[in-house]
C-alpha cells in the first residue's frame, strides 16, 4: 500500500510545476550567538523539576487510556488527568470558571474538548503568550492500542512540568502564560476546522492582538538515532518558525545555552511543503489555524519523527526522558524569556531561509549516508539528494540569489531525506 501511494504521488508530482510563493532571506548569525535571557529566565529553567515526565508520559500513554483517540473514554480520562495536575499546580482555568472548552465546528454537539489553564501576570491588562501541545492520539487500530508517548504525552509532560514551576514559584512576569492542550490534532481532523486548536484560535479567551507570542510543541521526546549522534546531531532541537521574522531568530538566539540541547532553525516549508501543488501547505501542528486565522508570531519545536510514530511502538519505554528533561528546561527559559522581553516580536507569512535549510538539510542527509540498513535503491537516491543540496548551498554561499525553482528542488530533497530518518527501510521513497 505505501507503495502505491508513493508511486501516486510521483506521478501527481509532474502535473504541477509552477513557482513556489516563498520570499528568501538569509538569517543572521547561529541560534546561540547572543545571550543576553532576563535573570528571571535562567533561574526558573533551573528550578523546574524534570522528574514528574516519565510519570506523566507512563500515565498517559498507559494501555487503560486506550490510546486517547478524541471522544473516547480514554480521551475524557486523559483529560481529567490534565487538569487534575493543573489544578495541583495552582494554575487558574482558562476559560472562565472552566478548563474546559468544547468545540461546536459543526453545530450540535461538541466534536472535540480543549483544556487550558493560565499564570496570571500582575497587571489584569497584560497581554499573553500561549504555550501549546495536543493530548489527544489515535486510539486503537486494527485491535492494537497506539499509545501516542512521543506524540504527544512528552509534550504535554513538558507543559506540566512549567505549570508546576510556575505554580511553585510564582514569579512576577509582564505577560500572562496560557498552557493550551487542544483535543482533535491527529487524522482526520488536523488542517481542518474540526481541530480543537482551530476552534480555540477563532475563539481566543483575549483578544488576538494582544497576543504576542505563541510556542507550539510535537514530538520532543523521541530517542536520537546511532547515526543522528554519531553525526552530531543527538541533541538536535528543531526550531521551525523565526524565518518569519528576525525578530523570532533574536529572541531564541538570546537564550542561555542548555547543556544538551542544540536549537537548528528550519523553515516551515522544509516539513510542510507540497511540492507537486505549489503554493499550499501541509501544516503539521496546532499552529495551523494560528497560522491561517490570527496571523500572530510563532514557533513550533520539535525533535523530530521516529521509527515509532504513529505506531504501537510508541511506549513510554522508547522515550528518551533525560533529553525530554534537556528540553523541558530549554523551552522554560524561552517561555519566561517570551513573557519577559520587551523586544517587539514581528510575524510574515511565506518566507524561507533557504541557505539555513540547505545547511541543515545537508547535515541531516550525511547522518543518513551512516546508516547500514538503507536499501540500496533509497541510498542511491538520497546520495543524488545529497549532491543536489549541496551544490545549490554552494551557490548560494558563493552570492547567489536563491530561486523559486531552486527551493523547489530542496524541498523535494528535503522530504525524502525526513521519510528515510523516519521510516529507513522504505525503499519506496526512492520513486518520490
Amino acid at each position: 500500500m505505501s507503495a502505491i501511494v508513493a508511486l501516486g504521488g510521483l506521478l501527481v508530482a509532474g502535473c504541477a510545476t509552477g513557482p513556489l510563493r516563498y520570499q528568501f532571506f538569509e538569517s543572521s548569525g547561529p541560534m546561540t550567538a547572543a545571550p543576553r535571557t532576563a535573570e528571571r529566565a535562567v533561574r526558573f529553567a533551573q528550578a523546574v523539576d524534570v522528574t514528574t515526565l516519565e510519570s506523566d508520559v507512563r500515565h498517559l500513554a498507559s494501555p487503560r487510556l486506550e490510546g486517547r483517540l478524541r471522544g473516547s473514554q480514554g480521551n475524557a480520562l486523559a483529560r481529567a488527568y490534565v487538569i487534575g495536575r493543573l489544578q495541583g499546580a495552582g494554575l487558574a482555568p482558562l476559560f472562565a470558571a472552566s478548563f474546559e472548552q468544547r468545540a461546536y465546528p459543526e453545530g450540535d454537539g461538541a466534536h472535540a474538548v480543549n483544556v487550558g489553564a493560565i499564570y496570571r501576570a500582575s497587571d489584569d491588562a497584560a497581554h499573553w503568550v500561549v504555550l501549546v501541545a495536543h493530548y489527544d492520539h489515535l486510539g486503537m487500530i486494527r485491535g492494537n492500542v497506539h499509545p501516542g508517548a512521543d506524540d504527544n504525552a512528552s509534550a504535554v509532560a513538558l507543559l506540566l512540568a512549567l505549570g508546576d514551576a510556575l505554580g511553585r514559584a510564582r514569579p512576577a512576569l509582564r505577560r500572562h502564560v496560557v498552557l493550551l492542550f487542544p483535543d482533535a490534532e491527529e487524522p482526520p481532523d488536523i488542517r481542518t476546522e474540526r481541530m480543537g486548536s482551530t476552534w480555540f484560535w477563532r475563539h481566543p479567551p483575549f483578544s488576538a492582538d494582544t497576543l504576542d507570542f505563541a510556542l507550539v510543541l510535537d514530538l520532543v521526546g523521541g530517542r536520537a538515532t546511532l547515526e543522528l549522534r554519531a553525526a552530531g546531531l543527538g541533541d538536535a532541537l528543531f526550531v521551525l518558525g523565526t524565518e518569519a521574522d528576525a525578530s523570532l531568530r533574536a529572541l531564541v538566539a538570546e537564550l542561555e545555552p542548555v547543556g544538551g540541547v542544540a536549537p537548528l532553525g528550519l523553515s516551515l516549508a522544509t516539513i510542510e511543503a507540497m511540492p507537486y501543488r505549489p503554493g499550499t501547505r501541509f501544516s503539521r501542528s496546532d499552529y495551523h489555524g494560528l497560522r491561517e486565522e490570527l496571523r500572530r508570531p510563532f514557533l513550533f519545536l520539535t525533535t523530530g519523527r521516529t521509527e515509532t510514530y504513529h505506531t504501537p511502538q510508541d511506549t513510554p519505554d522508547s522515550v528518551d526522558y533525560e533529553r525530554l528533561g534537556r528540553v523541558t528546561r530549554w523551552v522554560a527559559q524561552l517561555a519566561v524569556h517570551g513573557a519577559e522581553t520587551d523586544r517587539e516580536l514581528g510575524w510574515r507569512d511565506w518566507r524561507a531561509d533557504a541557505r539555513s535549510d540547505a545547511r541543515v538539510l545537508l547535515r541531516l542527509s550525511e547522518a543518513l549516508d551512516r546508516h547500514d540498513g538503507l536499501p540500496w535503491l533509497l541510498r542511491r537516491a538520497l546520495a543524488a539528494d545529497r549532491q543536489e543540496i549541496a551544490r545549490l548551498l554552494a551557490s548560494w554561499e558563493q552570492g547567489a540569489v536563491p530561486t523559486p525553482t531552486e527551493y523547489r528542488r530542496l524541498l523535494l530533497a528535503s522530504i525524502r531525506v525526513q521519510a528515510a530518518l523516519w521510516h529507513p527501510s522504505g525503499w519506496w521513497f526512492a520513486l518520490w
